[in-house]
C-alpha cells in the first residue's frame, strides 16, 4: 500500500512529547498552547527547534517578545492538556487558569509549576513558510521535577517524569516495562 500522500500531509507515526508553550501577552496575561513539533540542533551549543503552524496567540507573543517556556506535560496533566488543545477564545483563558503558573527564572514567560521538564528559550532565527514557522532557539534555562533527576542531578529519568506523548490521534506514556537498557 502506498501511503505517500497521506504521510506527507498528516502521518506522524512516531511519538512526540507534548509541551504547553507559555508566553505573556502585551498586557502581561499568560497564554498557553499545545506544541509537539520540538527537537534539537547544535550551533555553538545545544538549541531547540520548534515548529508552529497557524495563527496562535502564543506564536504572535513569541515573535513579538522573542522568549517562551516549553513546559513538558505529564500523564497527571492529561485532563488539562486535552482541554487546552480543544479550547479557544474565552474558554482557553478558563483552561489556562486551571494550571499553576509562575514566572520563569531566565526569560519573561510563564512556566507550569508541576511540569516535569521546562525549557526556557529565546528566538535566534524565524524561518517563515506557508502556514507555519520554524524557530531556531537558544536554551536560556532548563529546570526539572526533582522526581525525574537521578545521580545527584547528573541524569534525567524520563520514565519517572512520566511525559505525555502523542502519536497520530492517540495519547500515550512511557512505563518502566518499556525501558530495554542503557543507550550507547
Amino acid at each position: 500500500m502506498d501511503i505517500t500522500t497521506f504521510a506527507v500531509n498528516q502521518f506522524i507515526p512516531h511519538p512526540m512529547m507534548l509541551f504547553a508553550a507559555g508566553t505573556y501577552s502585551e498586557i502581561g496575561s499568560p497564554h498557553l498552547a499545545l506544541v509537539s513539533w520540538v527537537s534539537f540542533y547544535w550551533d555553538d551549543g545545544l538549541g531547540v527547534v520548534l515548529c508552529m503552524d497557524g495563527d496562535k496567540t502564543v506564536k504572535r507573543n513569541f515573535e513579538r517578545e522573542g522568549v517562551m517556556v516549553l513546559n513538558a506535560l505529564s500523564r497527571d496533566m492529561f485532563d488539562e492538556a486535552e482541554a487546552l488543545g480543544r479550547a479557544s477564545g474565552r474558554e482557553k483563558d478558563k483552561v489556562i487558569a486551571r494550571f499553576a503558573l509562575e514566572p520563569a527564572k531566565h526569560v519573561h514567560a510563564p512556566q507550569l509549576c508541576e511540569s516535569p521538564l521546562r525549557y526556557e528559550i529565546s528566538l535566534r532565527k524565524n524561518l517563515s513558510f506557508e502556514g507555519g514557522n520554524l524557530y531556531l532557539c537558544a536554551i536560556d534555562g532548563v529546570s526539572t521535577a526533582d522526581v525525574a533527576m537521578q545521580n545527584d542531578g547528573v541524569s534525567y529519568d524520563i520514565v519517572a517524569a512520566n511525559p505525555l506523548l502523542a502519536s497520530q490521534k492517540s495519547y500515550c506514556c512511557l512505563g518502566a516495562q518499556n525501558v530495554l537498557g542503557a543507550w550507547c
